[in-house]
């Protein structure tokens, strides 16, 4: 499944969700908000060869732990109850562990479950 491209959309559709949440924002145009900014991983890790100009997977998925990084301080200064904020904090150490798409996903799929009383965005 994650060879199809349709996966590989709507998982960046997820990143898309997560970070604007974060940020409040629906600003596409800062760097990293875009939900091509995870396709693109996807892609690249299944190797596909028209996202070669971007860089290696690992250089893209550093770049998405950095932006990650930077939206999960956002949900941690958020009014949530706490037992989420806990659960979000725990994420941190996760997305450092990180080596794949796949784990990218998890983590982004639980903070918005977990982030769902500010859905605004």
């Amino acid at each position: 499944m994650q060879n199809d491209s349709v996966y590989a959309y709507l998982q960046g559709s997820n990143y898309e969700i997560f970070m604007h949440r974060a940020f409040r924002t629906s600003n596409r145009s800062k760097p990293g908000m875009d939900g091509s900014t995870m396709k693109n991983l996807i892609d690249t890790e299944n190797g596909e060869s028209w996202v070669r100009h971007l860089g290696s997977f690992e250089k893209q998925l550093t770049q998405i732990k950095v932006y990650m990084n930077k939206a999960i301080d956002k949900y941690l200064e958020m009014k949530l109850p706490v037992e989420n904020l806990v659960a979000i904090s725990l994420m941190k150490s996760r997305l450092d562990q990180a080596n794949s798409s796949a784990v990218l996903i998890n983590i982004i799929d639980e903070t918005i479950e977990l982030t769902q009383i500010v859905k605004n965005y």
